[in-house]
């Protein structure tokens, strides 16, 4: 999973609302958004980690870097940004594939779950709060449980 450091900036987090929040992607917004869903990323790999125990099944989320992917188009300074960081060889896409690679093939990895690792380094993250409150992860994992049920997308 592909959680990225932006989940330092997620403003508060409130479940079960922001399970079901459709706010407008704007260029206001936007950041605190982001970061949120990545930091529910983080959460939801901690606890599917904890679910999986046992199983012989690892999951990890990493943050892969910056990249330019267009995501963040709708910023004024988008286009231009994207320009320069292409000119000075910045933000390429495959290196942030590299810890996906390392994570799956990397002996320093092998039985590591539910942890937050770094692109280049590969190191551990200590995520911002509450990503790392199993408490917090095991009330996100309910909560979109329940959700899912409501919905009839799950028994």
């Amino acid at each position: 999973m592909s959680p990225s450091e932006a989940s330092r900036n997620h403003g508060k987090l409130k479940l079960p609302e922001d399970l079901t929040d459709t706010s407008t992607f704007t260029s206001r917004g936007s950041s605190a958004l982001y970061g949120k869903t990545k930091l529910l990323n983080i959460m939801f790999t901690g606890e599917l980690a904890l679910q999986l125990s046992g199983t012989g099944v690892t999951v990890n989320a990493l943050n892969p870097g910056f990249n330019v992917t267009g995501l963040g188009r709708e910023l004024w300074f988008a286009t231009a940004l994207e320009r320069i960081l292409r000119f000075l060889h910045i933000g390429d896409p495959r290196k942030g594939a590299d810890i996906i690679t390392h994570l799956i093939v990397g002996t320093q990895y092998q039985g590591v779950t539910g942890g937050y690792f770094n692109v280049g380094s590969g190191k551990s993250i200590i995520p911002a709060y509450p990503g790392g409150d199993i408490t917090m992860q095991n009330k996100l994992w309910n909560e979109t449980k329940e959700l899912l049920q409501r919905r009839g997308f799950i028994e």
